[in-house]
């Protein structure tokens, strides 16, 4: 079919991909060869001891205390981070987080993997890398269009109520938790919203678009979608009014809940996972089956998801390991693929169908 011929949407987005396509994919290229397959080299050095680990009471130990004492450390650098300086809005703090926690969680997904079919991606990485710089900018993008929204007058007339509301005489810690609680209330319902309607969901579907779990992908999101919960939280948060100190630890803690959310590390997390947004069940979350994946929609915590009936854990059963989007397992996994989708009339975004894994 010619251009002419098609929806005008359909033609801005075959030229975008036309335009972005070519630097964007060679970008991609470049990362795998200099990024990803030296990784994945040095990385399968440990699998002979991942191997040896099955089994043994030290991996027992492991998956039982690895999520508790991340929690409790990162609390406890998040503090020290902001006596020491750091602030939220710094570009090296924001870029240094992520390649820590890389640091920390890579090694641990090969040697205690929960899938091995999900130690190594294609081009995934690169792309979820690319993602975190780009998500960035539109983060920035929306604080843009909120001042040009005319939120900032809103904002600011919430502004003095929320210094009375928000419980500054709390310990830190608690307050740090209050402050994750409150705020993943509404993303709990931004979520399931991304959810159920059908519109809002072609954009949520670039995060459902990944084959495997892994501790970086959580941050795939479209460009819309990010503009968006940055425009919905601006009222809350400015409402809410807690200290630069707190948000800033509060970070660290999503950081850390995030890692265990999506990563690919087996481990034993108990009631944990009747608290917060891990594991098991949100690797359901991420089934191509939509009346499975349709749960868990808690960004940190699942207590809401509990509350309001959403919340899906089979007892005594572990989730597959195949994901992705049931009605769309040939999704675009390129950048520009994944930025243009949502706009495309012939992309399929029901997830009855349940893929073959090859």
């Amino acid at each position: 079919m010619r251009n002419q011929e098609l929806p005008s949407h359909e033609v801005f987005a075959s030229r975008l991909a036309r335009w972005l396509g070519a630097p964007l994919n060679l970008i991609e290229e470049l990362g795998h060869y200099l990024l990803i397959l030296p990784l994945n080299t040095l990385l399968r050095r440990l699998d002979r001891a991942s191997y040896w680990l099955e089994g043994t009471w030290l991996r027992a130990v492991i998956a039982h205390t690895l999520f508790p004492l991340t929690l409790i450390i990162s609390m406890w650098l998040g503090f020290e981070a902001t006596e020491a300086g750091a602030s939220i809005t710094s570009i090296a703090t924001l870029a240094l987080i992520p390649v820590v926690y890389g640091l920390f969680a890579a090694p641990l997904e090969r040697l205690m993997p929960f899938s091995r079919d999900w130690l190594e991606g294609g081009n995934d990485m690169t792309v979820d890398v690319m993602m975190f710089f780009s998500n960035a900018f539109w983060n920035g993008f929306a604080k843009y269009l909120i001042q040009v929204l005319f939120l900032v007058s809103l904002v600011e007339a919430l502004e003095p109520y929320g210094h009375e509301l928000w419980p500054n005489e709390l310990p830190g810690a608690m307050q740090v938790m209050l402050f994750i609680l409150i705020k993943d209330f509404f993303r709990y319902w931004l979520h399931r919203a991304l959810h159920e309607n059908a519109f809002l969901w072609r954009f949520h579907a670039t995060h459902h678009s990944v084959k495997r779990l892994y501790w970086l992908n959580g941050i795939r999101s479209h460009p819309v979608e990010v503009i968006v919960q940055a425009i919905l939280f601006a009222a809350p948060f400015a409402l809410l009014q807690p200290s630069a100190e707190i948000v800033m630890v509060a970070v660290f803690m999503q950081l850390s809940i995030g890692l265990f959310q999506h990563s690919n590390i087996d481990l034993k997390l108990g009631f944990w996972e009747y608290l917060f947004s891990i594991g098991d069940n949100h690797r359901y979350h991420h089934y191509p089956d939509k009346k499975i994946g349709d749960c868990n929609y808690g960004g940190e915590f699942i207590v809401w998801d509990i509350l309001f009936g959403t919340f899906h854990k089979v007892k005594g059963e572990r989730p597959s390991d195949n994901i992705g989007i049931g009605g769309s397992p040939n999704y675009p996994m390129t950048l520009t693929g994944l930025l243009i989708a949502p706009f495309l009339k012939n992309q399929r975004f029901d997830e009855s169908v349940i893929p073959d894994r090859d």
